[in-house]
């Protein structure tokens, strides 16, 4: 009895062992990043630079492979169920990790414990947006017709439970006002209504509307981050426009690179730097630049932080809109 329980401890630390062993010898072969969205999309675009240059970074291959579906979640899932060993990992959301498990009652993650938050990739904003033949020239006039005009003011989005729907939702519920929420199938034909006057306003991102800003279709009000974008200098907060305490409830919208829970400390680390270097590499840094992204380099224990705190402020939206969807 007493050898089988010698050979059992000796088993026990030779496995403790080779944890720090395996982690040192990491990585050998090509590592898998997933997008949980179609290619060609923002987060796509985003991901494939940062992918690249920490692929050379680390020398060894990176594989860029896109799981879109469920607003995230499948190919979200799909990182958590992954084996821990660093050689899959993706890129994470404010959707992915705080809205959509505050809203969809059938996912299988919790944002919180099923992962291993390597480091913030960056941050973007959404901007109030109305035409430019609209009477609405401010968030203050836009909040007067609301309460005015109540259920006939809309606001489109890209689909119940996108950041560009909750944004909506926020404004809604701290201004109280009456306003219908018009789910689309995506930003484009949203955005297309939105030019036809067929809605009021929506939210959206800076990538996929500032050529029509810049040319004077789009007229953006205010922004959601909470101070003003580098690249829309001359637009106001949404608390500058008068929505107090929006920035301090929404936050910062951001994206993050995530693997399963349970990756080695040694493996996260060297993730971790070889993403802050990527980042901060002129090459990505640019990149991001154009697609309107500010960088966000953080580390593993500073971003799980954020997811934190985004899952909660997120929580209390989403409860106050009932937004909650049916088991």
């Amino acid at each position: 009895m007493r050898t089988l329980k010698n050979s059992i401890v000796l088993a026990v630390i030779a496995s403790l062992q080779a944890v720090p062993a395996l982690a040192q010898q990491w990585p050998t072969k090509s590592i898998t990043w997933v997008v949980p969205f179609a290619a060609g999309g923002p987060m796509d675009v985003v991901s494939r630079p940062v992918a690249k240059k920490m692929a050379e970074i680390l020398n060894t291959p990176i594989v860029v492979e896109n799981k879109p579906g469920a607003g995230g979640a499948m190919g979200i899932d799909a990182i958590s169920r992954s084996r821990p060993d660093g050689y899959t990992i993706g890129i994470g959301s404010i959707g992915t990790q705080a809205i959509v498990p505050n809203i969809s009652k059938s996912i299988k993650y919790d944002p919180i414990a099923s992962f291993s938050n390597i480091g913030l990739l960056g941050k973007y904003t959404n901007v109030l947006l109305v035409n430019e033949n609209s009477q609405i020239r401010s968030v203050a006039d836009l909040t007067a017709a609301a309460r005015k005009e109540g259920a006939n003011v809309t606001f489109g989005s890209a689909g119940n439970g996108s950041s560009n729907h909750l944004s909506g939702e926020l404004l809604r519920a701290i201004t109280g006002a009456k306003m219908t929420h018009i789910p689309y199938r995506g930003s484009a034909p949203a955005l297309t209504d939105l030019l036809a006057g067929n809605i009021t306003f929506m939210f959206d991102t800076l990538n996929t509307t500032m050529t029509r800003i810049q040319g004077g279709s789009l007229r953006p009000l205010a922004v959601t981050s909470p101070k003003r974008s580098p690249f829309l200098p001359n637009v106001p907060t949404m608390d500058e426009a008068g929505i107090s305490g929006y920035s301090s409830t929404g936050g910062e919208l951001w994206w993050g690179v995530v693997g399963p829970a349970g990756i080695p400390q040694e493996v996260v680390a060297r993730l971790n730097k070889a993403l802050s270097e990527a980042l901060h590499s002129p090459e990505v840094s640019e990149q991001l630049k154009n697609q309107y992204v500010e960088i966000w380099s953080s580390t593993p224990e500073a971003f799980s932080k954020v997811v934190e705190g985004s899952y909660r402020n997120w929580k209390k939206v989403v409860q106050d809109a009932r937004l909650e969807e049916s088991p």
